[in-house]
């Protein structure tokens, strides 16, 4: 499996945070299998997950738990080994479930192989999608949503499969879902990465990502209205397609500001290239080293104080858990920037070369 410098600084920086007021259960202390333990819980519990490999595949049965691990992703594994969706939520878990801290790895099923989200809109953060297989005709190699509304925050996705049917995707929805999907990085998926097949009604919320190296970066089903779909502060670079909008009946009409695409193979497909209106750019993030998979964005970045705050409640941090909005380009004003990772204010350089807060230069 890869391992990212992204998930190393989710290592050191990772702590379970436990709520208090209901019992925790650990798993193997306390109960042998992370299942077990789930079966075990009341709503309101947490399942807390010492590092290790668990083989298994997991049902939260309409519970409201937070299953978090002790350690973090990159300790902590949850491996279906091929045999089907790795975590279902099939009714009644809202936003105070919780998974957090996991790889996530070896789902392989055509509906949700990593996920299944049925009506269910639970939150999902800090955990890397890796190695998932969504099957022909389906949707959702690593989170598959049908009618499901999650909060998807500071995940990392890589090496998850599909098809190329028009449901499929790494993170797929459709019928009534509206999730909200923000300072994650998707990258080298060897299909799209964002699917969105939805009614008029739904009203997902996409912004702060980092989509890198997919078959398509954003692809959104136009058979009918997008007026209700934002999308807002994502760098779409490398990918075979950065926006797809498909059988675009009408002028595409979601909201689609402060976005970034470089270097994809077609930048634009289905609807007219918005470069130059609305905050969208077409520029180099000047990723620190994306070969190596490092999306930090370097010195002279585009992205930098380029995004919008419009619309959105933007999280306090960034992906690597960083002050969300800081002056990054050193111009006196902060401004949130585009992609999954916030720049640091630069030091301030008087121009003699000495910085803001030493001592005076010799006269």
């Amino acid at each position: 499996m890869n391992t990212t410098m992204h998930a190393i600084g989710l290592l050191f920086a990772f702590s379970a945070v436990v709520p208090c007021g209901a019992a925790t259960l650990r798993v193997p202390t306390d109960v042998a299998t992370i299942q077990g333990a789930i079966d075990e819980a009341d709503d309101g519990d947490t399942v807390l997950v010492a590092q290790g490999v668990y083989h298994e595949l997991l049902d939260f049965h309409g519970k409201t738990l937070s299953l978090v691990s002790e350690r973090g992703p990159l300790r902590t594994t949850i491996d279906g080994q091929g045999a089907g969706t790795i975590i279902t939520m099939q009714s009644g878990e809202g936003p105070d479930t919780l998974v957090e801290g996991f790889t996530i790895t070896g789902g392989s099923t055509s509906f949700g192989a990593g996920m299944y989200l049925l009506g269910t809109a639970p939150r999902v953060r800090n955990n890397i999608f890796a190695n998932n297989a969504q099957g022909s005709g389906g949707f959702g190699a690593a989170i598959g949503g049908f009618s499901g509304s999650p909060i998807v925050e500071g995940n990392e996705f890589f090496g998850n499969s599909c098809d190329g049917q028009f449901l499929s995707g790494v993170l797929s929805f459709v019928n009534s879902s509206s999730p909200r999907i923000f300072n994650n990085i998707i990258h080298d998926n060897p299909c799209r990465a964002i699917d969105m097949t939805i009614p008029v009604d739904a009203a997902p919320v996409v912004y702060n990502n980092t989509i890198v190296r997919n078959a398509t970066g954003i692809y959104i089903d136009h058979r009918i209205s997008n007026s209700n779909q934002t999308y807002r502060n994502n760098i779409l670079a490398e990918n075979g397609i950065g926006l797809e909008v498909a059988f675009e009946f009408d002028p595409f009409d979601a909201v689609w500001t402060n976005n970034l695409v470089f270097a994809n193979a077609v930048q634009f497909s289905g609807t007219e290239d918005s470069t130059g209106t609305n905050g969208n750019l077409a520029d180099d993030p000047r990723f620190e080293d994306s070969t190596y998979d490092d999306f930090v964005l370097g010195t002279g970045s585009a992205a930098i104080d380029a995004g919008t705050a419009t619309g959105l409640a933007l999280p306090a941090t960034d992906f690597n858990g960083s002050a969300r909005v800081q002056d990054g380009n050193g111009d006196g004003i902060a401004t949130v920037d585009i992609g999954a990772f916030e720049a640091p204010a630069p030091d301030r350089i008087f121009g003699d070369g000495f910085e803001a807060g030493n001592v005076s230069p010799p006269e």
